[in-house]
């Protein structure tokens, strides 16, 4: 049964990738390359959690699976978007690219092979950064965007998570703690705990450990928001550590050449594009006073406040269109496979007069298995720089990148060709990501994920029951955002696989899912374009 699911959905990729030849011809090269399928996913994956575990693939299916997913799906999409960028790039006239890390990684190493192969005017940077190493040194500066970002919502989230968004040291953790569970706030969070059976234990005298571990229901953290700016304490030591790390981030910015006056720009996964404008905060704050960044994105599904969108170019979805694109999307599996072989990056340090950063640890299985991903885009990469170069007819002869402008012109031509791509990718993310067969489901579920600021643990695709699977349909979902059903609610970062896993009712689940997905961009898009008419923009 999984050997047979594995080739009809092979059929499907192949059928769609075929209505762009470029991309079709190198992945169909690259499949006739021998490869060791048995071992190509040893040890490179965490024994998954489901609930039906007794039934999995082999592991030949299992390396078949990733296989397909790597050379029909993940590699033309890095490649479709990658040449994208670096076409906007040119058109722009933007000489230097900033890929950001994790999401940046195998971004940044498709795009530096390209311009160095097909010898094109742009220089391309890989920036070491995480939302938490940005923006804690501005904290002291912005309070109130701090205590937003401090109190945003996500899976699972607990004071823990919360107040770990802080950067403040344990002990001073542990004091605030103190001070909410005596609160009004900790009090109708015990109660919201009470009436679980797994959390009963919290209502009696519970522990620190136990209370910073309840799960906050969304409508609830406005009103922590409003409790920790009203904390001195907590408010002094957020400043106190805020300030301490800002002349690092400043020297490491500094150092990258973030402070040069030349057209520069971001390129990220996205979603929300909060990174560009805390760094457009910072530039301005260290001196910087033109050529501030602009961004190019997979996809966003809002704005930040205050920003002109003009600055914010996307590939796959926008803010106010491509509802379709976003319904079948995951962004947290995306997020899970495009990441680097790297942790994450805390902060910055400075060493024998330079800046660097300092990195978490990363789990060996989840650094093997990017390993694997990049040696796999990697050759993806090398068979299509030979057919474009071909295409571009280029010679060792040939004059350095933009010296007469034919290089650069020839490059555009070439990328603008490719530009069918994009519906050939949408229909194989449709497939992938929104309605994934057992095998994909089981492999790539099995990815370690977390959305939050920090890591801590879990999988792509948590198992869930018949009754948490129900809860995330429009109906129970959306009064559980609106605090009106009380009851926790259980979420996967992908949750299309966590139905698939479950084994029950899956057409059902994938199309209840899909309509609450619906009226959530719907609804996002609504405001987004009353927010933007208020603010004066068109």
């Amino acid at each position: 049964m999984w050997s047979d699911t594995v080739t009809v959905r092979l059929s499907d990729y192949e059928k769609n990738l075929r209505a762009c030849p470029l991309f079709y011809d190198v992945a169909e090269e690259l499949q006739k390359e021998p490869v060791d399928t048995v071992n190509l996913l040893k040890d490179s994956l965490q024994n998954p959690g489901w609930m039906h575990g007794d039934i999995k693939p082999s592991p030949a299916e299992q390396s078949r699976t990733i296989r397909n997913i790597c050379d029909y799906v993940v590699s033309p999409s890095l490649h479709g978007y990658v040449l994208w960028v670096l076409r906007r790039a040119l058109e722009r006239g933007i000489s230097r690219l900033y890929f950001l890390a994790r999401d940046g990684y195998f971004m940044y190493r498709t795009a530096d092979c390209l311009c160095r192969q097909l010898r094109l005017p742009v220089e391309c940077r890989y920036l070491y950064c995480s939302r938490y190493s940005l923006r804690i040194p501005l904290f002291h500066l912005y309070p109130d965007e701090a205590l937003e970002y401090i109190c945003r919502g996500g899976i699972d989230v607990t004071l823990r998570k919360v107040l770990n968004r802080t950067g403040i040291a344990e002990s001073e953790q542990n004091r605030v703690l103190n001070s909410l569970r005596c609160s009004e706030f900790g009090e109708s969070l015990l109660d919201c705990a009470a009436g679980q059976a797994h959390t009963q234990q919290l209502n009696q005298e519970a522990g620190e450990h136990d209370f910073a571990d309840i799960v906050i229901p969304y409508a609830m953290l406005a009103r922590l928001r409003g409790d920790l700016k009203q904390d001195s304490f907590f408010m002094e030591c957020l400043t106190q550590h805020s300030a301490a790390a800002f002349p690092a981030l400043s020297g490491y910015f500094r150092q990258e050449g973030l402070l040069d006056e030349l057209p520069m720009a971001v390129v990220d996964s996205g979603w929300v594009g909060s990174m560009q404008k805390v760094m457009n905060q910072l530039l301005k704050t260290f001196g910087k006073q033109h050529e501030l960044l602009t961004g190019f994105y997979w996809g966003l599904y809002e704005l930040p406040d205050g920003v002109d969108a003009n600055d914010y170019e996307c590939y796959y979805f926008s803010p106010e269109k491509n509802l379709r694109e976003k319904v079948y999307f995951s962004n947290c599996l995306f997020e899970g496979i495009f990441s680097a072989p790297h942790g994450m990056t805390l902060r910055y340090q400075e060493r024998d007069g330079r800046y660097e950063p300092v990195l978490a640890e990363q789990d060996d299985a989840n650094v093997r298995f990017m390993e694997m991903i990049r040696a796999r885009t990697g050759d993806w990469t090398d068979i299509l720089v030979r057919h474009m170069a071909q295409d571009m007819d280029l010679s060792a002869n040939d004059p350095e990148p933009g010296a007469d402008g034919r290089m650069t012109g020839a490059s555009i031509g070439t990328m603008e060709d490719s530009m069918g791509e994009r519906a050939v990718i949408r229909s194989q993310l449709f497939l992938f990501m929104g309605q994934p067969t057992p095998p994909e489901a089981y492999v790539f579920g099995s990815l370690p994920f977390s959305d939050d600021v920090l890591e801590y643990g879990g999988q792509m695709a948590a198992p869930m029951s018949e009754e948490e699977l129900c809860a995330n349909h429009a109906g129970p979902k959306i009064l559980s955002m609106l605090g009106i059903r009380h009851q926790p609610l259980k979420e996967s970062a992908w949750y299309e696989a966590s139905a698939v896993m479950g084994g029950r009712r899956v057409k059902r689940h994938l199309r209840r899912y899909a309509g609450y997905k619906y009226l959530l961009y719907m609804n996002k898009t609504r405001n987004y374009r009353r927010q933007r008419k208020a603010a004066g923009y068109r």
